[in-house]
């Protein structure tokens, strides 16, 4: 069989439950552990963080005949995961669990997961047969197995605090002796583990604290029951008077960067901010609104897009910002195009810096030092 393996996003819910639906009674019980209703199914697909987990699939003639799921959270400040894996019953023995298991694992550490834990019944003869070879501790108990395997050695200078702050998730780097404390925003769908993964650790290797949020209804923040941008603002308020006089820079990406600008508005205090492939002070305009729709994976993006455009809460005006702004995008963002990002740094006086064959999500991808290097370099 000719198949290929991708990494999938938040639009590809509705074929991860339908590869779900159609596994057997059995395929079912050995994948989850108990009986799962069709209900059961479609919370637990809607729950999965396409942001912040793994979530592989492989396809056969445009098919998801299999998918694996590392669902990935902070354990003792470091990154660990708890994997799930299911093949179409037609596709098994033919060594596509494996190849599955193998790319899991490869995305597995480039993320920089330390371990991971893998719940299975004993009867599950594939799942053992996966996990041998590997660096594995055991434990059974009765007809379950739990079976930890280590990825890499836990880093001391990647470790990160864990925070609940009046339901908003905080995850915070302490640098020694910092000079600077960072507040990073992220935008629709994404969550304060954008950051959390590969910017707190090194902005602390660079001698600066930095805290990260995850703005309600994101990540492990649970959401209000009506989601508004006004609402964000409000989320970030908080997480500054928390820090007190801490931060001197705010970092946003997409709508982060319009909280970062309405924040700013009229903030004596904070000197300096980064916006990242962010909205511009006067939102979204009609043309620029269909793809960044199209591209949101759930209504609440889709939502949260629209009052950009409506002016809810009110534009921004460059004005009435006393800090010195850096303004970034990508060469190939096709929501927050290059053109747009240029006209938001002329409202700021300043030249643009494009990160070259970059996308929306710079933050998440390879080209992420290129940001974090302007970022520094901006704090000088």
């Amino acid at each position: 069989m000719n198949v290929e393996f991708s990494r999938l996003q938040a639009t590809t819910r509705p074929a991860v439950l339908a590869h779900l639906q159609i596994l057997s009674d059995e395929d079912r019980f050995t994948r989850f552990g108990l009986e799962m209703s069709e209900a059961a199914l479609a919370d637990y697909v809607d729950r999965i963080n396409f942001n912040r987990d793994i979530v592989i699939g492989v396809l056969y003639r445009g098919l998801l005949i299999g998918v694996v799921h590392i669902a990935v959270f902070q354990h003792e400040g470091h990154p660990c995961g708890e994997l799930g894996i299911s093949v179409d019953s037609f596709c098994q023995g033919k060594g596509i669990g494996r190849m599955l298991f193998d790319h899991a694992l490869e995305h597995a550490r480039r993320r920089k997961v330390n371990s991971l834990r893998i719940q299975y019944l004993r009867r599950n003869g594939r799942m053992a047969s996966l996990c041998r070879g590997l660096t594995t501790r055991f434990a059974q108990d009765g007809e379950e197995t739990s079976c930890q395997i280590q990825l890499a050695e836990a880093d001391p200078a990647a470790a990160c605090r864990y925070e609940m702050n009046d339901g908003i998730e905080l995850f915070h780097a302490d640098a020694v002796a910092a000079r600077a404390h960072v507040l990073f925003i992220h935008g629709v769908a994404g969550d304060g583990w954008q950051w959390r993964e590969n910017f707190l650790p090194y902005f602390a290797r660079h001698g600066l604290s930095s805290t990260a949020l995850s703005l309600r209804g994101h990540g492990g923040s649970p959401a209000r029951a009506n989601q508004t941008l006004r609402g964000y603002e409000e989320d970030v308020y908080h997480v500054l008077e928390q820090l007190a006089d801490k931060p001197v820079l705010i970092v946003g990406h997409s709508m982060g960067g319009f909280l970062t600008q309405r924040v700013l508005d009229g903030n004596q205090r904070i000197r300096k901010a980064s916006l990242i492939c962010s909205v511009p002070p006067w939102g979204l305009l009609p043309g620029t609104l269909e793809p960044v729709v199209e591209f949101m994976g759930d209504p609440l993006g889709k939502a949260i897009a629209l009052q950009a455009a409506e002016g809810k809460p009110a534009y921004v005006n460059p004005d009435n910002i006393s800090a010195q702004v850096q303004v970034i995008g990508g060469s190939r963002d096709r929501l927050i195009p290059p053109e747009v990002v240029a006209a938001t740094a002329r409202s700021y006086d300043t030249e643009a810096v494009i990160i070259e064959d970059a996308g929306h999500a710079v933050i998440s991808s390879s080209k992420w030092q290129a940001v974090a290097d302007q970022l520094l370099q901006h704090l000088r």
